[in-house]
């Protein structure tokens, strides 16, 4: 891989570090049905098993740098030092030494409360199936809001407003 030969941070994986002259049309293609389409797709048959967890993660990034060119940040540490994230692990830390550092659900095997996650453009990669549990549901608030903005524009400003929540 280019980016591995260039020895880059993951934060500056790019479509020009990571070259795909066969895929890159197609994700491209992704990345357009994503923010004008259904506003989310799903990817399978990826063989994460045939990679490391460290050339998955590069492969993941490169990926996704054709559907969304902008990272954001998920954590504002990591190995208790500050540092920019680009990548955050969704893991049961609970019965490893790790277990002391956990500050929510994604750390754990609980049930996770239905949440929004924060970004534009949100991507997972499944590296494992689990022995339970596991499912998740998710909506495109812009596809959402397109629709509502189109055939009940009297309701937009509803989702505009503050809503009240609990924690």
């Amino acid at each position: 891989m280019l980016c591995q030969a260039l020895n880059i941070p993951l934060g500056y994986i790019t479509q020009a570090t990571f070259p795909l002259p066969k895929l890159g049309h197609t994700l491209r293609e992704i990345s357009r049905e994503i923010h004008f389409g259904h506003g989310f797709k799903i990817i399978r048959g990826f063989p994460v098993s045939k990679y490391s967890q460290r050339d998955n993660v590069i492969i993941f990034t490169g990926l996704s740098s054709y559907v969304a060119s902008i990272r954001g940040r998920q954590d504002r540490k990591f190995d208790g030092k500050p540092a920019d994230m680009v990548l955050a692990h969704i893991k049961d830390l609970t019965d490893t030494s790790e277990g002391n550092i956990i500050g929510s659900p994604s750390a754990t095997a609980e049930d996770q409360a239905f949440h929004t996650d924060a970004g534009d453009v949100i991507s997972l990669l499944v590296l494992g199936t689990s022995a339970e549990g596991g499912q998740s549901k998710l909506a495109s608030f812009g596809k959402i809001y397109n629709d509502i903005a189109q055939s009940r524009p009297d309701l937009i400003w509803t989702m505009l407003e503050d809503w009240a929540f609990e924690l």
